[in-house]
């Protein structure tokens, strides 16, 4: 028996482990505008407490909330308005006024809470719908009809963020909330993982690039390459595509050694001539070129051939090594090891956990989804769905049907040939059967990973 999907995604990340210093320290200075998707390279604390004063919920009116208790229709409370008070004005510190009425002033949402005026403590805010205004000889009144509470629409000052406080952690994804958050405290810009460094390059002499026409039946146009740069692209990675190189050692060595001049590349990605077929070089040519081969074949399907190295660089020093995988050249079984061997690679580097599957129930493809109560746990009476190797762990594309009170549902596309595309176009997740499953039933739970 080969080695194991577990145990390759183990080597996996020891390499990327070893590799990780190297890549954190090229972090980068980035402004708040551009951190959106961005990785941050320390944990991002709240330097000040927000609000840093007390600020009005509503437009209304501050006042005393004390003055207001005895307030009833029959027996309203009045108020002389002493002035208004709008976002970004000072606070009001005094007003004059008879003694006899007592005084509000008119505040704006986001404005700095009035505290005290002559000896009447101001602590909450009225709206404008909830009382009566009018003016008298060029004098302005407000009318209370019912007792307001203390802090009635009032935001107290260090009641959102507290000093301290932990805004992004380290390896977190940034997201606009943080970017609304760091905003909100007076931080402007940050430190983030460098955008992993990869070139690709597609292996076969059948394979046109893709601006390229051919009348010749015998040539297919290369659709790795640009899912490849599309999803890794996706995944925040810069990302150089070298080109359809065909099927002879000499020009597959010339593409491996553009890739490693210099230190510009964290990864190479090749797909296509992994196997071991007559014209799959891509074994030899890396043992020419002194590669440390991590492994290659994995007890997986699709992507059995998928092969990981360290490619030597001409330089020496802690970078003197560039990782390397080459996938299959069917397009879903290529896909499916950028996902489930490469991802987890990135993820490492990039000080970011490994994905978690979510738990979902299949259902049969001639089945429909009608009950909220969903479909029941498998029994050995339960219809079959498909069949799997007992050895390997299985990647099939499937779609995520919906869910139910109890689960989640999906359910297997129906022509799984790594070679078809239009199916995989149906799929949005992919569903991992682990080894020691040969039948797939209705009911099954099994491990989903959304499409991304």
């Amino acid at each position: 028996m080969g080695l194991s999907y577990t145990e390759a995604i183990r080597l996996v990340e020891a390499e990327a482990y070893r590799k990780r210093n190297v890549f954190l320290s090229r972090a980068e200075t980035c402004s708040i505008y551009a951190a959106r998707g961005r990785i941050a390279r320390h944990t991002i604390y709240s330097p000040i407490s927000t609000p840093r004063f007390d600020t009005s919920a509503m437009d209304g009116y501050a006042l005393s909330s004390a003055a207001t208790k005895d307030a009833t229709v029959e027996y309203p409370r009045t108020f002389e308005v002493k002035g208004i008070t709008a976002a970004g004005d000072e606070p009001f510190t005094e007003v004059k006024h008879d003694g006899v009425i007592p005084p509000c002033v008119e505040i704006m949402t986001g404005a700095p809470f009035p505290t005290t005026i002559d000896q009447e403590h101001f602590d909450c805010c009225i709206r404008y719908e909830d009382l009566k205004a009018e003016e008298r000889s060029g004098r302005r009144f407000i009318t209370v009809t019912k007792p307001a509470k203390p802090n009635q629409n009032r935001r107290l000052a260090a009641t959102d963020f507290r000093t301290d406080d932990v805004i992004v952690k380290e390896g977190e994804l940034i997201h606009p909330n943080h970017v609304m958050a760091m905003a909100s405290v007076g931080i402007t810009e940050l430190s983030v993982l460098p955008k992993p460094r990869i070139a690709i390059f597609s292996t076969g002499s059948e394979l046109l690039p893709v601006k390229e026409e051919s009348t010749k039946l015998h040539r297919i146009s290369d659709s790795n390459g640009p899912y490849l740069t599309a999803t890794l692209e996706d995944w925040g990675a810069i990302v150089d595509f070298l080109g359809v190189i065909p099927d002879q050692p000499e020009d597959m060595e010339q593409a491996l050694l553009r890739g490693l001049h210099g230190s510009r590349y964290d990864l190479i990605i090749s797909s296509g001539a992994v196997s071991a077929g007559r014209y799959d070089f891509i074994p030899a040519v890396l043992e020419r070129l002194r590669a440390r081969t991590v492994f290659h074949k994995v007890e997986m399907r699709p992507g059995h051939p998928v092969l990981f190295s360290m490619l030597p660089r001409p330089e020496t020093g802690p970078d003197s090594e560039v990782a390397f995988f080459g996938l299959p050249g069917n397009p879903v079984a290529s896909a499916a090891c950028l996902r489930f061997i490469v991802a987890p690679y990135l993820s490492t580097i990039q000080l970011q956990p490994q994905e978690k599957p979510y738990k979902a129930r299949i259902m049969a493809m001639d089945s429909k989804l009608g009950s909220r109560h969903g479909i029941p746990p498998a029994t050995g009476s339960s219809k079959p769905v498909t069949t799997v190797p007992m050895e390997k762990d299985v990647f099939r594309p499937g779609t995520f049907c919906g869910s139910t009170d109890q689960d989640l549902i999906v359910q297997l596309i129906s022509d799984h040939s790594p070679g078809k595309i239009k199916p995989f176009l149906e799929a949005n997740c992919w569903i991992r059967i682990p080894p020691g499953v040969s039948e797939v039933r209705e009911g099954d739970l099994v491990g989903i990973y959304p499409m991304r």
